[in-house]
Formats: structure tokens, C-alpha cells, sequence
């Protein structure tokens, strides 16, 4: 079943990237082509799941979540950076109160 919905949502980008209409007709034919049996109750409910939104623009919203920093100018690497302040003292944790559980764990 994993193998079936990983091949359906495959075949929905490839739909999308290609501009093709999300049909449950085009889903079969890409992962037939696949080599992948996907019963068409999995494709159907694929496609009225994403009817009428952009697959594209869903999967970009955000954006902001990329692994490498942000490039900075050269003026702002030149000035000296500030000594990170000194974290506050953590509290002590309160002490734990002895409940009674109801002889469940005596």
C-alpha cells in the first residue's frame, strides 16, 4: 500500500510539473507505465483531495526552512560581533510531591 500511494503522489507532481491536468485517468496511465498497480479508489481519492489547488504552490509556501544560511554583505561581516550575553541562572526545580496513587504500584 506505501508503494501505491508513494507512486500516486509521484505521479500527481509529475502531473503538475508538467502542467496536465490531476485526473484520475492520467494518475493510472503514469503508474501503470510505472509498473505499478494502484486501485483506481486510491487515485480517485488522491485527486478530489487535491482538486482545484496548486500542487506547486502548495509544496513552496514557507520557504524558509533551506539548510544553508543566508548570504550576507560585506559590510555587515566586517563589523564585530557582540559577546553573547550570559544565559540566566536556571531555576531549581521543585521538589515532587508524593501522591498517592491508590496502592496501584505498592
Amino acid at each position: 500500500m506505501a508503494n501505491q500511494a508513494t507512486a500516486v503522489a509521484y505521479a500527481a507532481l509529475l502531473l503538475a510539473g508538467s502542467k496536465t491536468p490531476l485526473t484520475v485517468e492520467n494518475v493510472e496511465k503514469l503508474t501503470k507505465k510505472a509498473g505499478v498497480n494502484v486501485p483506481s479508489q486510491l487515485a480517485t481519492q488522491f485527486v478530489r483531495a487535491f482538486e482545484g489547488k496548486d500542487i506547486i504552490s502548495l509544496l513552496s509556501v514557507g520557504g524558509g526552512s533551506s539548510s544553508a544560511p543566508a548570504a550576507q554583505p560585506a559590510q555587515a561581516a566586517a563589523k564585530p560581533t557582540e559577546a553573547p550575553k550570559a544565559a540566566e541562572k536556571p531555576k531549581d526545580p521543585e521538589p515532587e510531591e508524593d501522591v498517592d496513587m491508590g496502592g496501584l504500584f505498592d
